[in-house]
């Protein structure tokens, strides 16, 4: 008998139950309908879908690229962009500036600018810096739940190499959650990106996070289970470049949030995620 083969006494004692951050629900229809993420825009991708989500913009990713200052990699091979299993997607609505392939996508201060002006100020992203641990995640999500009006998204910019393997099979889940030592599955790739946190996993011993992917092919479409460990390596990256979150909130409960995220010792500022910041008609 397999020691990972989830039972029904499994399934029932060991997820107890899980739980969604407050404004991560309504984030759902416009995930699903907007799909794979253009090649190099996964930050412009997520603002996109959050404003098209609180009915804001419909701005697409592209002219948020442009509004945020993106660049696109040039000289090297599409599929190197994507995880296995996705297709090139560079279908985009305007013409983007190119840049050396190691410079290539959006940096933080362009997306904070770029949110700003799109949703007209109704909208605004908080950066969040510090040294990323487990506890501080749970810390964070915490303050999501505490403060449920705020109806924050937490926008995440991690290395994608420090994430298990999108593709966590129900019984290794099941295990982990019970507090059983597993093997993870080795992650898809291995390149800088956004992704949102989505909800929590809640076992007998331990919770998963669930992330919410710009693409379908990982995951459950698009949708993956991480230990917060592994969120907290991704956040802090260790490739030369530095990661973070934003949280995406209504530009009214900018000071509030703000309050409470100083008060637990993190620094509010931008940060250097290896992407020069250049506004729109900068050469």
């Amino acid at each position: 008998m397999n020691p990972l083969a989830p039972t029904h006494s499994d399934l029932s004692q060991c997820t107890e139950w899980i739980q969604w951050l407050p404004g991560s629900l309504r984030l759902i229809e416009a995930h699903q309908l907007a799909g794979q993420q253009p090649d190099n825009l996964c930050g412009p991708y997520w603002i996109s879908t959050l404003l098209k989500a609180y009915e804001v913009s419909h701005i697409d990713p592209a002219r948020l690229g442009q509004l945020a200052g993106s660049v696109l990699p040039m000289g090297d091979d599409p599929q190197q962009w994507v995880p296995t299993g996705a297709s090139s997607r560079q279908d985009y609505a305007v013409p983007l500036p190119t840049c050396a392939p190691e410079l290539g996508g959006t940096s933080i201060p362009g997306l904070l600018a770029a949110t700003v002006q799109a949703s007209s100020a109704a909208y605004t992203l908080i950066p969040l810096k510090t040294t990323w641990t487990a506890a501080h995640l749970e810390t964070l999500i915490d303050l999501c739940h505490t403060f449920s009006h705020w109806q924050t998204v937490p926008l995440c910019n991690v290395q994608t190499r420090h994430f298990w393997g999108s593709r966590l099979n129900l019984g290794r889940a099941i295990a982990y959650l019970q507090g059983t030592p597993i093997e993870p599955p080795a992650p898809d790739w291995s390149v800088g990106h956004f992704v949102t946190l989505a909800g929590t996993v809640k076992g007998a011993q331990r919770s998963l996070m669930i992330v919410r992917d710009t693409y379908p092919v990982l995951g459950w479409n698009g949708y993956h289970l991480q230990p917060f460990e592994a969120i907290a390596a991704a956040l802090n990256r260790n490739d030369g470049s530095e990661g973070g979150v934003l949280l995406f909130v209504a530009a009214h409960h900018e000071p509030e949030v703000k309050q409470q995220c100083q008060q637990q010792g993190w620094a509010i500022a931008p940060w250097d995620n290896g992407t020069p910041y250049r506004k729109k008609g900068e050469e």
